[in-house]
């Protein structure tokens, strides 16, 4: 797909991280192999990194024989390279898909991947409109305040390097990552040798594939590879004690409001959280209880509760949170496989479903709400508390 014709009436896709140090040249050969082993023509294929001027946020596409004709499909059919990505960065990594149209055709969605895992995901069709009438990409990049037309367009203007999935290995990644924050690497390093710099920098897979941005300061000598990465090392640090420090606080606040119901089969915790937040729910699904009780439940139930399951029952924002068969479930493949029961005198929709990191489990639906209980269709299902969550009481 050329930059120059792609517009924001065609059909676009690609991932978005905040630009930080790694090696692009890597992940470009994980891309390559990626492909190779689906048997996918891979010859002209090439990783293309944006970094958009006004903001930290790097945009992250393929361009070649392999998207095909249309690249928010090529996305939509590809979250491998979202969940390979996420182990890669130390950072969320958002993929997106975007297909304006005709009438009847249109689709937008994304997913969020980290560490490996899909931890939120959200798509509309015309056939499955959001109830709000939002577009999930539109209002994605409301808040983050980018323009949907250049995001369609690539950051036209903006930084931009490409590396060959084919032969990722002979491009250099600090000259990559210097290119992209807008700095000449040639002019750099022939001034910090006390020098001149070339007329232009080495033809080659190394080569850089835009010119410095306006405003770089090529007079200004590069801090060393060594220097760059203690600093990141140390930013990372700090980043991670203090998402430590917050989940620990989100944990706390989990724990104190923790509501539960005991039935025959054990205790099904009700907690004021979502799907997207795994790590503090997986404490509460034990398929047999051996020992204390995860924090936030009574300690005075843990002998009467022994050898009996631990639950969560959950609202569902999203049918896109859970998946069938490896995908994110859509409103129609819910009506097409859901079943319909008889539950306190309602009748739901319900089908068995994953929910990332947390293991399988059952989805009810009214239609408009739905909740996500870790148990089995077969297993005895509280009503009470399923509907509260259906009536949006929970």
């Amino acid at each position: 797909m050329n930059e120059a014709t792609t517009l924001s009436s065609a059909s676009h896709g690609g991932m978005l991280i905040p630009f930080d140090m790694f090696r692009l040249s890597q992940l470009a050969a994980i891309f390559g192999e990626l492909f190779i082993s689906k048997a996918r023509n891979v010859l002209d294929a090439r990783l293309v990194a944006v970094r958009h001027e006004a903001s930290r946020i790097l945009l992250l596409r393929i361009e070649g024989h392999v998207v095909g004709d249309d690249a928010a499909d090529f996305w939509r059919g590809n979250p491998e390279l979202a969940l390979v990505t996420s182990q890669a960065v130390p950072h969320r990594v958002l993929m997106y898909w975007a297909k304006p149209g005709p009438v009847g055709e249109r689709r937008e969605g994304f997913l969020f991947a980290q560490r490996g895992q899909v931890i939120a995901s959200d798509e509309a069709t015309d056939d499955a409109p959001r109830p709000d009438g939002a577009w999930p990409v539109t209002r994605l990049c409301e808040q983050m305040r980018l323009n949907l037309d250049d995001l369609a367009a690539g950051f036209p203007g903006s930084p931009r390097v490409e590396i060959s999935l084919v032969d990722a290995s002979g491009y250099n990644d600090e000259q990559l990552l210097m290119t992209l924050v807008g700095r000449d690497p040639a002019a750099e390093a022939a001034s910090a040798e006390g020098g001149t710099p070339t007329a232009a920098a080495p033809a080659g897979p190394g080569a850089m594939r835009a010119p410095a941005a306006p405003g770089a300061r090529p007079a200004s000598p590069a801090p060393s590879p060594r220097a760059n990465v203690e600093e990141d090392a140390k930013r990372r640090a700090a980043e991670a004690a203090a998402e430590v420090v917050e989940q620990r606080k989100r944990a706390e606040q989990l724990q104190a409001s923790l509501e539960h119901v005991i039935d025959p089969l054990g205790v099904i915790a009700v907690p004021a959280a979502g799907l997207g937040e795994p790590d503090l729910l997986r404490a509460l699904v034990i398929p047999t209880i051996q020992g204390d009780l995860p924090p936030g439940l009574p300690r005075s139930l843990a002998d009467e509760l022994q050898g009996k399951r631990c639950d969560i029952a959950i609202a569902v924002e999203f049918l896109s949170e859970v998946f069938v068969e490896n995908k994110p479930l859509s409103r129609p493949e819910l009506q097409q496989r859901a079943t319909t029961i008889e539950l306190g005198g309602r009748s739901l929709q319900a089908l068995e479903v994953l929910a990332p990191r947390l293991g399988y489990g059952t989805l009810l639906s009214t239609g408009k709400r739905h909740a996500f209980i870790s148990r089995k269709l077969d297993q005895t299902l509280p009503a009470e508390v399923l509907l509260r969550i259906l009536d949006g009481q929970g």
